[in-house]
């Protein structure tokens, strides 16, 4: 008996048709083409083509990006980079990654090392555009990732949230980043249990000199601070249309004690929790 045409339009329609969009594959390729562009164009011309005009990039504290990049000399070295960790929001306009880097390094007959984490929004145009980067350096990884881990990939979201529910999200945000960093300015001060309050678990922790950390490894880490160590002055603050992935980066010369400051946080069980951070102490 033939199938009914109903029933075997229902058949043919495989989990893979009606599964939700990967809304974290858009990020990975823009990230894969800026590093393309870099092998392509050179570093500087890359970072330039790739960067938001609004963008922010460490040196060692948050500068301007499309101004210090303006002032760069490309010198032709090769940098070579790939994302290991990629998050997105809800509604699919921002988005992070990060990854491992390899450089060489002026004065170095080998290669440098590192891991950088960047901020990604997509414009009005479509476009996905680097809002913030930075990252560390450390030894050369034993065993690069193989693929690249999704750590924060939502349903997309149905509906925005109200102007005033993401409003009252990014003022809790903001005190919730000021509360951090009024724990982490006293000298001494229970570090531990401000970190302990904000660490999200899949928390993701970068320091200088050491391979990206989780789990417990990322508590060791964040206790090896320095005294002050990411409690500088807030330079920047953005959470996405769907109110659940939001950054703050801070840090100033005026205060050299405290370095500086990247932090990614997600909104969840009502509150922000902390996903990654990565501080880097005063610049030798």
């Amino acid at each position: 008996m033939p199938i009914p045409f109903a029933i075997a339009a229902l058949l043919a329609a495989t989990p893979e048709a009606s599964a939700a969009p990967d809304l974290s594959a858009p990020i990975v390729a823009a990230e894969n083409a800026f590093a393309a562009d870099a092998r392509r164009l050179g570093t500087r011309l890359a970072f330039l083509a790739h960067f938001d005009a609004g963008s922010w990039l460490f040196r060692p504290y948050p500068v301007p990006a499309l101004d210090a990049l303006a002032r760069d000399a490309d010198d032709g070295s090769p940098l070579e980079w790939g994302p290991d960790l990629v998050g997105v929001a809800a509604s699919g306009d921002m988005g992070f990654t990060s990854g491992p880097w390899s450089a060489h390094a002026a004065g170095m007959d080998g290669l440098a090392h590192g891991h950088f984490l960047s901020v990604w929004k997509q414009g009005g145009d479509g476009v996905w555009r680097v809002q913030v980067d930075g990252g560390i350096s450390h030894p050369a990884l034993t065993e690069p990732a193989r693929e690249v881990a999704v750590v924060m990939r939502p349903e997309p979201a149905s509906a925005l949230l109200s102007p005033e529910e993401l409003e009252r999200r990014r003022r809790a945000l903001e005190k919730g980043d000021e509360a951090l960093r009024d724990a982490l300015g006293r000298a001494p001060g229970d570090t531990a249990s401000a970190w302990r309050r904000v660490a999200d678990t899949d928390l993701r922790v970068l320091r200088q000199g050491h391979a990206p950390a989780t789990g417990d490894e990322a508590l060791q880490l964040l206790a090896a601070d320095i005294p002050r160590q990411g409690s500088g002055p807030r330079r920047a603050l953005d959470v996405a249309s769907s109110g659940d992935l939001g950054y703050t980066i801070g840090g100033d010369a005026a205060c050299q004690p405290c370095g500086s400051y990247y932090r990614i946080w997600r909104w969840h069980d009502g509150r922000w929790q902390l996903l990654v951070d990565l501080s880097r102490a005063k610049a030798p």
